[in-house]
């Protein structure tokens, strides 16, 4: 039986908190950082202690939220595979990737850029890599689900080209990298929840 609240199933819930929690926090963040801009500063950089003193806390605030919002969406994926068990094994494995990327969000808030940057930087990598196998592992696992919405793999692609584009910037070309990477965390937050609606429309 499905749990919900007033009628609305907790793993859709889930989804709207996280990206609630995402833009309530980082948005006031980044206007708290001085001379903050999308095109010059990575989203980490609004959890700059040093650079962003009035608002670094909310950065590590969104995170932590975000993390652990995300569990009951998670934990609830196993609907795709209760509706076709041949699914099953890689939605598994989308579940392991989700707990262990909800952990490195927590760690990459308890850890600083600028006062933990080793820490920070192999937990953001961390988050990457989960975003990216999360992102192949739908698209291949669901193309063939009956209640899975194909219109949702442009969004799930674009979203793993502009991740790779800004993994590739970083390395060779710095300037306007940083808008790639705010790019993907928006179209991962808005996969997700349009996938969570997928599920609520087609009663999964």
């Amino acid at each position: 039986m499905n749990k919900t609240i007033k009628g609305i199933p907790v793993y859709l819930i889930s989804l709207i908190l996280t990206n609630i929690f995402y833009y309530a926090f980082m948005i006031p963040g980044a206007l708290l950082y001085p001379g903050y801009s999308p095109f010059e500063h990575t989203v980490s950089a609004i959890g700059n202690t040093t650079r962003n003193p009035n608002g670094w806390f909310l950065f590590s605030i969104s995170l932590i939220l975000m993390a652990i919002a995300l569990l009951p969406f998670i934990f609830d994926t196993k609907k795709w595979y209760e509706s076709q068990p041949s699914v099953k094994k890689i939605i598994i494995a989308i579940q392991i990737i989700g707990i262990f990327n909800s952990f490195s969000m927590i760690m990459i808030a308890i850890n600083p850029t600028d006062t933990s940057s080793a820490q920070h930087n192999l937990w953001s990598l961390m988050n990457f890599l989960c975003i990216e196998l999360v992102i192949i592992l739908a698209v291949i696992g669901l193309r063939n689900h009956p209640s899975y919405w194909n219109r949702l793999t442009i969004i799930a692609i674009l979203d793993f080209v502009f991740c790779i584009t800004y993994l590739t910037l970083m390395r060779v070309y710095r300037p306007i990298a940083t808008i790639f990477e705010h790019l993907t965390f928006m179209l991962i937050l808005g996969y997700l929840l349009l996938l969570g609606f997928n599920m609520y429309k087609e009663k999964l």
